[in-house]
């Protein structure tokens, strides 16, 4: 144990820097903090990769463009329900959108503890070493009444760990937890923001790729 919370390694991603987005006077900072998608990305292993097939193109000669795509519930940027790991808990449907939208606070991992937990969704961003979250700290997050952890990373915990049995997952899914992968944080300051990380509306689904932004006022804090 390091300090306030232990660590274990995974697989953190490195990829350019998002952009804050102002418009106009007093506006609203806009942080994509998503994983962009397409053949070439990161995926955990033994998962698909993502391919966009082309049904119709206009440089074909047809009067529109039209793809398809296939891809993984895990892929990218994405949320865990708890029925990812626990049998009869709540999919995606289930859950509703409540969860993913809300007050949100970022959070540098080695200052990670409960004096830090103000808010009920918590981003959390890792070292250069890509660290991961341990069982123990995962149970923390869980008494503190969060709702939703987020990582910069493909896991919240390592591929070892999961092979061993997923405890991080499953402390924090049993907890009624969601778990949102794979966020892009690396220009985004620890504090607070307003969260917007809507899954698709999938039917009996554990998981979902979503579109995860950070709102924060141009001056002053949500």
């Amino acid at each position: 144990m390091r300090g306030a919370y232990e660590v274990q390694t995974c697989a953190k991603i490195r990829t350019p820097h998002p952009s804050p987005l102002p418009e106009g006077e007093g506006a609203t900072f806009v942080f994509d903090i998503t994983l962009k998608i397409d053949e070439r990305m990161p995926v955990w292993p033994g998962d698909p990769r993502p391919v966009q097939a082309w049904l119709q193109r206009i440089d074909r000669g047809d009067p529109v463009d039209v793809s398809q795509w296939a891809l993984g519930s895990h892929t990218g940027t994405h949320v865990d329900a708890p029925s990812h790991f626990i049998a009869g808990a709540p999919d995606l449907e289930a859950l509703g959108p409540e969860p993913f939208v809300g007050p949100c606070r970022v959070i540098e991992l080695e200052r990670l503890g409960l004096s830090t937990v103000t808010s009920e969704r918590v981003l959390i961003k890792t070292r250069a070493e890509a660290d991961g979250l341990s069982p123990r700290i995962a149970a923390r997050l869980v008494a503190a009444g969060v709702r939703l952890v987020g990582v910069d990373a493909l896991s919240i915990e390592p591929l070892e760990a999961v092979v061993a049995g997923a405890p991080t997952h499953r402390t924090l899914l049993a907890g009624g937890v969601v778990i949102l992968e794979g966020l892009v944080l690396d220009a985004v300051s620890p504090g607070d923001y307003f969260l917007v990380a809507l899954p698709l509306r999938l039917q009996h689904s554990e998981a979902s790729p979503v579109r995860a932004i950070l709102l924060q006022p141009v001056r002053g804090r949500l």
